[in-house]
């Protein structure tokens, strides 16, 4: 099972928090990859570092592939207290040791079987670079479902969701989809210099007119002052490559890394899991 097919796993640290557990319940032992190139070399090597406390769970070290592409150092360890603090802290697609990071591309065994790898240095695809055994996924699910149903938002896209039960199923996924696509029309709106073309048209009234039935009184109540698309980014943008690669800390990122765009997206998601049949 990847984790694309893990609900709302990007949107609440609550529900991954529930995965990482459910894992590290059932695993005994963890391995790190150390590459060649940049990675750890030697265990003694995190003396100093804030993972000092995982040197007593080594187990052995190996040379070897990771990913089928990096070469490197593959370290197993014992899966301790200290050492799931920091799985659990730093979450199951972590990276030891900042940039460049000493240990990635975490797995975790039960004895000798791999329930959970991950390409944890393929950054912008890692939703689709983790994958749970296929043995552990209803106890995952199950781990997530109670997860989701406890966070405030549920009852309250649950009302949302009982007010669009008579909708049909083509139109909220044209509108649904719209509404994902806010990211588009602001940076489109704008002029970012690189952005991804929405899936259909749609103005700004027409835009605040779908959100009013989808989304929260307090996210939806943020569109009601505004006139355009524009009015949600009031941060300078880059409109050049140039000025994106030369200047960058002076501009704001693309849309889709906003607060409030994150904010819709928790908000969407949430409504999708609720409606999925």
């Amino acid at each position: 099972m990847y984790f694309e097919d893990i609900p709302c796993y990007t949107q609440f640290e609550a529900v991954e928090q529930s995965v990482a557990k459910t894992l590290l319940s059932v695993c005994d032992t963890a391995e790190f990859f150390g590459s060649d190139i940049y990675g750890l070399k030697d265990i003694y090597d995190l003396y100093g570092t804030q993972y000092e406390d995982i040197i007593p769970a080594f187990l052995y070290s190996r040379h070897g592939e990771s990913d089928g592409r990096m070469c490197g150092n593959l370290f197993r360890f014992r899966l301790t207290e200290p050492l799931k603090r920091h799985i659990l802290d730093e979450s199951l697609t972590c990276m030891f040791g900042g940039e460049p990071p000493l240990l990635e591309n975490l797995a975790l065994f039960q004895g000798e079987k791999c329930l959970f790898s991950c390409v944890s240095h393929e950054v912008f695809s890692l939703y689709h670079m983790a994958e749970v055994d296929d043995s552990l996924k209803d106890a995952v699910l199950s781990a997530v479902n109670d997860a989701i149903k406890k966070l405030p938002l549920y009852g309250q896209m649950l009302k949302i969701a009982l007010g669009l039960k008579n909708k049909a199923k083509a139109e909220l996924e044209k509108e649904i989809r719209i509404l994902r696509d806010l990211c588009c029309y602001v940076d489109e709106a704008v002029h970012y210099y690189f952005y991804m073309v929405p899936s259909q048209p749609c103005d700004f009234p027409k835009f605040r007119q779908i959100a009013k039935s989808y989304l929260t009184q307090d996210t939806y109540s943020v569109l009601i002052p505004l006139n355009s698309f524009a009015d949600l980014q009031p941060l300078p943008i880059p409109k050049t490559p140039n000025e994106a690669i030369s200047n960058r800390e002076k501009f704001a990122p693309q849309y889709l890394q906003s607060d409030y765009y994150k904010q819709v997206e928790r908000e969407l998601s949430m409504l999708e899991y609720i409606m999925k049949p």
